[in-house]
């Protein structure tokens, strides 16, 4: 049998067509008129329902967001971030026209490539949230592709663009430049400067890895190197165990993040 959604609901609606009635309107965004009876001298009132969202379909679009981005970015702050970087931007821009060859174009190349990916990931999440918003999820794609060009990659399919950007994404917030607010504190520099102890008092500074506000795991009681603590003594001075940090095979010359070797 077929059912069609009754508009308005009155009393000798049954419940099941009421039922498939307010689930279809609601999820076609349409408003539900519930004419409601009073006493049997009255003209029966028409109430209007406009609902904002189907729960459903509310529920979906939450759980669709989370699986594409589990850190549940704020759309705000990303529109925050993307006008920065895109600001920064337009700065190197101008003043590259201004004094040829003064300005780092990677870095110019840079601050594109971020605010084109804020902003598309703001545009996919409004998207995934409003599945009939069509002309987000066009942008998301067109803004995808405009980052898959700076990396010199071919343009996709609109679905395609959208997964690359998500698993791009992922990868920049573990491997991309550290924001100027970086929760670890670098100030986007990338380190930060730690004390070297010494009988417990601090007598020294050195470089180390910003952890981006998300520090190590601490190291297991049975650690043979620092028993859990995650530091080991040496003559005194107290430093970062590496029991269980993979070491890279020593190379020539500085590498270009090294702070000490920036002038």
């Amino acid at each position: 049998m077929t059912l069609f959604a009754t508009n308005p609901l009155t009393p000798d609606t049954g419940d099941g067509q009421t039922a498939y009635s307010v689930r279809a309107l609601a999820t076609a965004r349409q408003p539900i008129s519930i004419v409601v009876t009073g006493s049997t001298d009255a003209a029966p009132d028409i109430v209007h329902y406009h609902p904002e969202s189907d729960p459903v379909t509310e529920a979906l679009a939450c759980a669709a967001v989370r699986h594409a981005y589990p850190d549940l970015p704020s759309v705000g702050r990303l529109m925050s971030d993307y006008a920065i970087e895109y600001h920064q931007r337009e700065q190197a821009v101008a003043a590259e026209r201004r004094l040829p060859g003064t300005v780092d174009l990677d870095r110019m190349r840079q601050h594109e490539y971020t605010a084109l990916l804020f902003r598309a990931v703001a545009l996919d999440i409004v998207a995934l949230q409003s599945p009939r918003d069509i002309h987000s999820a066009a942008q998301c794609a067109a803004a995808a592709n405009n980052m898959r060009r700076l990396d010199g990659i071919g343009v996709a399919e609109q679905e395609t663009a959208r997964t690359w950007l998500r698993v791009t994404y992922r990868a920049w917030l573990t491997e991309g430049p550290h924001p100027w607010d970086c929760a670890g504190g670098c100030g986007g520099q990338g380190y930060v400067m730690t004390y070297i102890h010494e009988d417990g008092v601090a007598v020294h500074q050195e470089p180390d890895a910003c952890d981006r506000g998300n520090p190590a795991l601490p190291h297991p009681q049975d650690c043979a190197a620092c028993g859990g603590t995650g530091f080991t003594d040496d003559d005194g001075w107290s430093q970062s165990c590496l029991g269980y940090v993979e070491i890279e095979a020593d190379v020539v010359g500085a590498p270009d993040d090294d702070p000490w070797a920036r002038p």
